[in-house]
């Protein structure tokens, strides 16, 4: 994973009942990324399903007002890196700013 990002993609994800688990994933050739609640309500992330809905650990909270900052991956991200998110208020969104390498971009580097 030598290459840089050079692509900066946005994603809104939904999470529309409280404490029912929501897939997700980052994307293939992510570089880095950071997520958080649009209003700052606090969420729950897993990278397996069947523990943040229930509460059951292992998962990570991102504390009310805070984000998940990831600048540097060191992660096999060719195939993309599963998430799961939950929250005990409905109707929330999560946001997602990423940086990806996308091969079919030309230019310098």
């Amino acid at each position: 994973m030598d290459e840089r990002a050079n692509k900066i993609v946005i994603a809104n994800i939904p999470i529309p009942k409280a404490d029912k688990e929501v897939p997700w994933a980052l994307p293939k050739d992510c570089r880095w990324f950071t997520l958080q609640v649009r209003d700052g309500t606090a969420i729950r992330v897993a990278v397996e399903s069947g523990h943040v809905a229930k509460l059951e650990p292992p998962y990570f909270t991102i504390k009310t007002d805070n984000s998940w900052d990831e600048r540097f991956l060191d992660v096999d991200m060719r195939y993309g890196l599963p998430l799961y998110f939950a929250c005990g208020v409905a109707g929330k969104v999560v946001e997602a700013i990423m940086g990806v390498y996308d091969p079919d971009i030309g230019g310098e580097g």
